[in-house]
């Protein structure tokens, strides 16, 4: 699940640098295992959920003159959790033209190796943990394997505000609230389901995409005790505020439109739409 063999080693603490003759570029980067590789000047918490976001909606890249770069792009809903990370990193945050988004982008060398640093050993999406090779090879930055996830683990919060969602579904006529996150790959998502449970499926529309949820009462406040304990940033996360008054009206049966607090669960619903706008 961890791609723990993704990237090779032939020693104990990693590969040693070979050059090409005539070419100095051709590096093979260093693959390191230990925390004691890393030198951050960041929250680990903070790092923990920025690679969350990278491995959701992030890009890290190396141009053709071999120049590294960060790229998040995020609807414009959102801007607040992008300044927050250029609050934390600098950068910069421009509008993309025709698109109702926004970019944040680092190409500072400083920033790119204290960004490196930061994330390097949390980032496990397929892409971009590749990417992250690539980059750390240019910066000559031993390359840190993904460490296993936990149930306190910021990495979570970070992809859900990627790729995750909150909805509220009429089900035979009962509302369903359901916790989802979808990635392309079953890798991406998987472990979702060995820390916090839920189901895995896959979708055939959209060019095909797996997608993890919880619907139980049970797993769903499982994942409330982990929000309340670990930072949210995206729109869409103010959701988990209220779930507790969702399972509440739930119990009560406002949902039926005979119930004597049926006007209660429309003030509810009219809450929970507001929060997507």
């Amino acid at each position: 699940m961890f791609i723990s063999g993704f990237l090779p080693r032939s020693s104990k603490n990693g590969v040693s640098k070979t050059q090409s003759a005539g070419n100095q570029r051709h590096k093979s980067s260093l693959v390191g295992t230990s925390e004691t590789t890393r030198a951050t000047t960041y929250p680990k918490s903070f790092c923990e959920w920025l690679a969350g976001i990278l491995d959701g909606d992030g890009s890290i890249q190396v141009s053709k003159k071999g120049y590294t770069s960060l790229e998040i792009t995020m609807g414009l809903e959102d801007l607040p959790l992008l300044r927050y990370i250029q609050h934390m990193l600098g950068g910069s945050i421009k509008m993309r033209a025709g698109a109702k988004a926004y970019r944040y982008r680092l190409h500072n060398h400083l920033g790119m190796i204290k960004l490196m640093n930061c994330i390097n050993g949390h980032i496990r999406h397929s892409t971009r943990l590749l990417q992250l090779h690539r980059v750390c090879q240019v910066l000559e930055i031993p390359v840190i394997l993904p460490i296993p996830l936990d149930a306190q683990s910021n990495w979570f919060a970070g992809f859900f505000d990627a790729d995750g969602t909150i909805s509220i579904a009429m089900k035979h006529g009962l509302p369903q609230l359901s916790i989802r996150v979808t990635n392309k790959l079953l890798q991406d998502v998987e472990s979702y389901k060995v820390i916090f449970g839920g189901s895995l499926y896959f979708d055939s529309s959209q060019n095909g995409y797996y997608q993890w949820s919880v619907q139980s009462r049970k797993d769903v406040i499982m994942m409330l005790d982990y929000f309340k304990s670990n930072t949210f940033r995206s729109h869409k996360s103010r959701r988990f505020f209220l779930i507790e008054e969702y399972y509440s009206l739930y119990d009560l049966k406002a949902f039926k439109p005979d119930s004597i607090h049926h006007k209660a669960w429309l003030a509810f619903l009219d809450k929970w739409n507001k929060l997507m706008i």
